[in-house]
């Protein structure tokens, strides 16, 4: 497990990259680029599939959802599930999933067990 400023990284399972952003912060492009900086550290060159949980009351700004929406994880990510909590995040999450929705299997849920289970899903396909 990596720990970032207002977030931590770890690896499930070997191949589940698991991104937990603390509750009521505000997440800028200095916080994303730490968990990407991460992410890379722990997947090191790996395919995985990204489990990320939003904390309640946290958005990120309009820098760190343009970078997020362009950053594919280079071919590496499968597939992406986002636990959210409000309908803020949804509003925001669900342009994130227009961009990327296009490149790999993208999903907003509310629920951990169940986004993992879909994650579970979706392995298992491939």
């Amino acid at each position: 497990m990596i720990k970032c400023e207002k977030s931590t990284v770890s690896l499930l399972d070997d191949d589940i990259l698991y991104i937990n952003v603390n509750t009521d912060q505000e997440f800028g492009l200095y916080d994303y680029r730490q968990v990407q900086l991460a992410s890379l550290r722990l997947v090191k060159g790996n395919d995985v599939f990204s489990l990320i949980h939003v904390g309640d009351k946290t958005i990120p700004n309009k820098e760190a959802r343009e970078a997020c929406t362009r950053d594919i994880g280079h071919g590496k990510i499968k597939a992406e599930a986002i636990i959210i909590h409000s309908l803020g995040q949804r509003i925001v999450a669900r342009h994130v999933l227009k961009q990327k929705r296009k490149l790999i299997p993208i999903r907003l849920f509310t629920n951990e067990d169940k986004a993992k289970a879909w994650l579970k899903k979706i392995k298992e396909g491939l």
